[in-house]
């Protein structure tokens, strides 16, 4: 039987893939628009097509699993994301180290910790609904 918990938690995790979809068509097609709001500039047009592809891809990507692991029985899928975000957590701490601490980096470590405990907590609460019967 579902509970009202876990539909929560799949529409938790339908709105972050939202989110993450419309990031991802942002930096495939409108990457100088995403620019200022991730605090990267492109310098020469081979730049842009990193952008489009590389963050362009990557949130294309996490989209795509935080779909397939809110439906029943798929949360497993969810580990893709939660990978992900544990790279990019890696990233993040080098940077604070090397470079320093600042007001961009604190709230950015902050929304992915934030997204990451969400995704672990959907992972597993919705892997332990699908063993009950």
């Amino acid at each position: 039987m579902k509970s009202g918990m876990d539909r929560g938690i799949r529409v938790g995790l339908v709105l972050m893939g939202l989110i993450a979809l419309l990031g991802g068509f942002g930096f495939v097609f409108a990457p100088t628009q995403m620019e200022a709001d991730f605090s990267i500039v492109a310098s020469r047009v081979d730049g842009l097509g990193t952008i489009r592809a590389d963050l362009g891809g990557m949130f294309l990507m996490a989209a795509c699993f935080m779909f397939y692991g809110s439906r029943p029985g798929m949360s497993a899928w969810l580990v893709v994301p939660i990978v992900l975000l544990l790279t990019v957590l890696f990233g993040r701490t080098v940077h604070i180290l090397i470079d320093g601490i600042s007001q961009p980096a604190i709230r950015s470590t902050v929304v992915e910790i934030v997204a990451l405990v969400f995704l672990e907590f959907s992972r597993r609460k919705l892997a332990a609904n699908t063993h009950q019967v």
